[in-house]
């Protein structure tokens, strides 16, 4: 605030409060206190006392001035998250603190805090993966795309109704005939050994 601004401040509040005393050196004295405040939130503030009292001083203008930009900042807050997210780097605390603050400010100050797109946000999210790293595959069958069913990398094979299921063959790099030739003989294996399995207490209940 200006000096002829805090001349102009006190000319309005000896207007909101004709008792209040004044004199020629008034408006020096408050500027002394009132310096730092803007006009527009001092004036504001005096109307907001002289609502509730008949005087009004320097030191209640700024205990309304501090109220409100507290009222301000506090609305800054959404459910949960801020109304603008702070534009620095959470990673950098210092930057991400300066901007916070700098957020905080200009919603005291009034300002209309801007919400940001979802996809300005995004925008700077993630990070070049090296070709030394993307040449790296996870071992096993889930390190590749599934052919046959399009499983991403790292995910499990599903059946066509959306069931998980083992790895197709052509994920492992294994022939699909020769897997279905592979299970055939292990089921016939398996079933040959219940078969001799069945005849030896059939022939133990025989005797």
């Amino acid at each position: 605030m200006t000096p002829d601004e805090t001349v102009m401040l006190a000319r309005y509040v000896r207007a909101l409060c004709p008792q209040q005393k004044f004199d020629e050196y008034t408006p020096d004295a408050w500027h002394d206190v009132l310096a730092d405040f803007a006009l527009a939130d001092a004036r504001a503030a005096a109307a907001s006392v002289a609502r509730k009292q008949p005087f009004v001083s320097p030191a209640e203008i700024i205990a309304e001035i501090r109220r409100t930009r507290d009222d301000r900042a506090a609305d800054i807050q959404g459910p949960g998250l801020p109304a603008e997210v702070p534009d620095a780097d959470p990673d950098d605390v210092q930057a991400y603190l300066a901007a916070l603050r700098g957020q905080r400010t200009r919603a005291a100050d009034g300002q209309v805090m801007r919400r940001r797109p979802v996809a300005e946000l995004l925008a700077g999210v993630g990070r070049e993966i090296p070709d030394e790293v993307a040449a790296v595959r996870r071992p096993g069958p889930l390190g590749i795309e599934c052919p046959a069913c399009g499983a991403p990398i790292g995910r499990p094979c599903r059946m066509e109704n959306g069931r998980e299921r083992a790895p197709h063959s052509a994920r492992s790099g294994r022939d699909e005939q020769a897997e279905i030739a592979r299970r055939r003989a292990a089921s016939a294996r398996i079933l040959g050994g219940q078969q001799a399995d069945q005849a030896d207490v059939d022939e133990e209940a025989a005797s």
